[in-house]
């Protein structure tokens, strides 16, 4: 009877620690999304869910970031292809588990889209030929600029040289896209390896090579003169020759010029030397020849060749002086402690290396024209008007100061007038004029108006189109470095200032001093300075015309 209750209650505890066990495992019951991931726009983004106990029913969906067009997606195993337009983000999706029972569990990860990230591709394109042999200072142009990124990003640049004799990239930018190299001097053939390094903002890079044949120089000296180029007149340039070798040891350098206007060379006898570039108006082209010379005896030459660009100087009229100054005393232009001075600017600073068509001091240019207005030979001593080569305006030359009215001529240096104007631009006031025979020879009155009438009357010069000259005008004529500030050798009749007690020139120009316009602007040719008179019979003034050609 013992025996059977004991195997009674021992069946029986084994039947409740069977039900206890059934209970747990139901509990265990779990799904897994996996780990978070990172992948890159345009990457397929693989999801791999599992799910315990097997059986049951997966489905994802997404809970955040840019909407994509797959979601929801049904299976434990699924894939998305992210465009490659998307931007980077961050997603987080979640996949439920339905389970056989009907129960629901989920699970969560987080997937980082970064940009896209590959490697870049470098490229080198070369002007020499592939097998080509290169000639000593032969150029070569070895172009990476075609390098690219399959997504776009910036790349940075690197060259080295991998095999030769000799460093042919030394003094180059070896971070730029482009090289150009010279074929170095070499005693024998020797092949040349080139390296170029592209890489990305991500770091990734990739090289590309290139490979040279240069030939050896049997002469063993090589002349360099440098590549030709674009220069503007009057500034300073250099020619360098400094590339030149020889395998036998020094060289000496001589510098011929065999074209253009005339430049002069500072030392023709040094490698590396400077001119400066001379006018360009009628040989726009400079050829130098360079001549290079070794212990040996063994010689080259080379040309190099500067196209001359104008520098607008030939069109901007100057003051005329050409000497600077301290507080005391003149100095040299180009002083640091007193820069920017006037004479360091404009067509005086390089008066010496001006072409002039015609003459005059500093960067004055005159020609000297006939009684029909043509031009005469720079030392003609018979000359009847001007032209200044720098405006293109035409002068009116004076005839000599009469004695008196009786035999004062139209264009007498001596004669003068008031200033008339009925014409637009007289600002409001005609002026007065004044008497006949009061300073002038005319019979009708001394105004300007009727002297600019009777000049245009005489065809004087070939033209009648001759009128007052504005302020600008007149004051272009003014050379401020001169004590005599118009040039006597061109303007040879001037009026004593006696006669007036001055030397004013009429301009058309009305002056708004007095607060109305009831003066017009003078110009002195005493000294050079403006100055303004009233428009009335008693204030008189000399009269020069221009004209337009």
């Amino acid at each position: 009877m013992m025996n059977y209750r004991w195997i009674l209650l021992v069946s029986l505890m084994l039947l409740a620690a069977c039900g206890g066990k059934g209970s747990e495992a139901e509990s265990l019951a779990s799904v897994n999304a996996g780990p978070d991931q990172t992948v890159h726009v345009g990457d397929t983004l693989n999801l791999i869910a599992r799910g315990d106990p097997s059986g049951g029913e997966f489905t994802w969906r997404q809970l955040s970031g840019p909407t994509l067009a797959e979601f929801p997606l049904t299976g434990g195993a699924a894939s998305v292809l992210l465009p490659d337009s998307m931007t980077p983000a961050r997603l987080v999706l979640e996949v439920q588990y339905r389970l056989p029972d009907g129960r629901v569990l989920t699970d969560r990860m987080t997937v980082d889209v970064q940009p896209r990230v590959s490697v870049p591709v470098a490229l080198i394109q070369s002007t020499a030929a592939s097998g080509q042999w290169l000639a000593t200072g032969a150029m070569v142009l070895l172009d990476g600029s075609d390098s690219f990124d399959p997504e776009g990003q910036s790349l940075s640049f690197s060259w080295q040289q991998l095999a030769g004799d000799s460093n042919w990239l030394h003094g180059q930018d070896l971070s730029q896209p482009r090289l150009e190299l010279k074929a170095p001097l070499l005693a024998a053939d020797s092949r040349y390896l080139f390296e170029l390094t592209v890489q990305n903002d991500a770091g990734l890079s990739d090289q590309a090579t290139m490979e040279l044949w240069v030939q050896g120089n049997a002469a063993g000296i090589y002349a360099d003169a440098g590549v030709d180029q674009t220069v503007v007149e009057f500034k300073q340039h250099w020619l360098d020759g400094g590339n030149s070798a020889s395998l036998a040891g020094p060289i000496r350098c001589s510098w011929t010029q065999t074209q253009g206007n005339s430049a002069v060379v500072t030392d023709a006898s040094d490698c590396r030397t400077d001119f400066v570039v001379p006018d360009s108006r009628q040989q726009p082209e400079l050829v130098f020849e360079l001549q290079v010379q070794d212990d040996s005896g063994a010689s080259a030459s080379d040309t190099v060749r500067f196209t001359v660009r104008p520098s607008g100087l030939h069109y901007k009229a100057d003051t005329g002086q050409r000497q600077c100054y301290d507080q005391l005393a003149a100095l040299p232009c180009d002083d640091q402690a007193y820069p920017r001075q006037d004479a360091d600017f404009g067509r005086d600073a390089v008066a010496d290396f001006l072409n002039k068509i015609g003459i005059g001091r500093a960067g004055f240019d005159f020609s000297k024209l006939d009684a029909f207005g043509d031009e005469l030979p720079r030392d003609a001593t018979d000359f009847v008007c001007i032209r200044d080569n720098v405006t293109g305006l035409i002068w009116e030359l004076k005839e000599p100061a009469a004695a008196s009215l009786a035999n004062a001529s139209l264009r007498a240096a001596s004669n003068y007038y008031s200033w008339t104007s009925e014409q637009d631009g007289n600002g409001g006031e005609p002026g007065q004029a004044a008497a006949a025979q009061d300073g002038c020879p005319s019979q009708s009155d001394c105004g300007t108006a009727t002297y600019l009438a009777e000049v245009n009357a005489s065809l004087y010069c070939g033209g009648a189109n001759w009128r007052l000259p504005t302020v600008t005008e007149l004051n272009s004529l003014v050379d401020f470095g001169h004590t005599q500030v118009l040039d006597p050798i061109i303007f040879q009749h001037e009026p004593a200032a006696s006669l007036l007690g001055h030397r004013y020139y009429w301009t058309r120009q009305t002056s708004a001093e007095g607060g109305a316009g009831h003066a017009a602007w003078v110009i002195s040719m005493d000294d050079g300075n403006d100055n303004s008179l009233p428009k009335r019979q008693d204030s008189r003034a000399f009269i020069r015309l221009v004209r337009s050609p």
